[in-house]
This record gives structure tokens, C-alpha cells and sequence, in this order.
């Protein structure tokens, strides 16, 4: 079963990248191994947000947000303020295809605002007329798709097998 990550109406496969860099080994891929490089992408993104790594590419929040965060008591760091977005992170089934996203019809509740968390993702992934982008789900994916052989040695030796 392939893994996708849509964003915006775009697909990205990383199986197609999987087969180019693994050549012989992509067509014999283990059962599992498709969920398995999902929740990977899912596991990095989450801590990349909790860790900050990428806050050198994204640009800074600004003074007077950052100021309304710590006055109304929320996480101050990037993409995390109540923990709810972070919280919706999952990997689901969808036709043929594991997704490495968010649950998009879960709702994200805030002094009485309420957004879909598929929204947010779109807004925090790509930015907006009055928010930068801060990317987080593609650059998880480049680097699960970048290291995929470490992965793939990884979910050989959790399964006890050896290639």
C-alpha cells in the first residue's frame, strides 16, 4: 500500500522515491513498510515542532503575536501555542494510501474560535496573506525519503529480519 501526504490537492508519494533510491530492494518492500514510512514522517514532524529544528527556515513570530502568547499563558515556541494542532497528527488509511497528516475533520477549539485542523494545516504548512509559511509536514517528508535506507534497515530489525 503507497503513502501519500496531500497538501493543497497535491499528492506526494514517497513510494515513487522509495523504488528510485532502493531500485531492486523498492520492489521487494516488506508488508507494513508503507505505514510504517508514514508514521515515520509523522513521528519527525512532531518532534521537529517540539524540538524547533527548523526555526532557522521559518521566519520568526512576530513581537506583538509572541507577546499575546505568553499573556494568555500558551506554549511560546513555533507551531505549537494549545498543543492541539500537534495532537492531531496521525497516519490514516485512504483508499489505497497511508496519509501522514492531520485529522483534517478534527476541530481546533480557542476562546470560542473554532477551525478544521486540515485548515490550520494548509495555513501553517503554506502561510497565508497575513502568516508566513512554516513548513514542517515537507521537509518530514524529504527527510524520511532521504534517509529511507536507514529506515528500511530500522523496520527490518523491529520486524527481526535481515535483508
Amino acid at each position: 500500500m503507497p503513502v501519500r501526504i496531500q497538501v493543497r490537492g497535491r499528492n506526494y508519494q514517497p513510494a515513487k522515491r522509495i523504488k528510485q533510491k532502493l531500485k531492486e530492494e523498492g520492489k521487494r518492500l516488506g508488508r507494513g513498510f508503507d505505514k510504517y514510512v508514514a508514521e515515520k514522517i509523522v513521528e519527525t514532524a512532531k518532534v521537529a515542532i517540539l524540538e524547533q529544528r527548523w526555526t532557522n527556515k521559518w521566519q520568526p513570530l512576530s513581537p506583538k503575536y509572541l507577546e499575546w502568547k505568553k499573556k494568555k499563558g500558551l506554549d511560546t515556541r513555533t507551531l505549537i501555542a494549545t498543543g492541539q494542532y500537534l495532537d492531531s497528527f496521525k497516519v490514516y488509511r485512504s483508499g489505497n494510501f497511508y496519509v501522514a497528516g492531520v485529522d483534517k475533520e478534527r476541530i481546533h477549539y480557542f476562546e470560542g474560535k473554532t477551525v478544521k485542523m486540515g485548515d490550520l494545516a494548509k495555513w501553517l504548512e503554506f502561510g497565508t496573506r497575513k502568516m508566513p509559511p512554516r513548513p514542517h509536514w515537507r521537509p518530514a517528508f524529504d527527510y524520511v525519503s532521504k534517509n529511507i535506507r536507514y529506515f528500511w534497515d530500522k523496520f527490518l530489525k523491529e520486524k527481526g529480519r535481515r535483508w
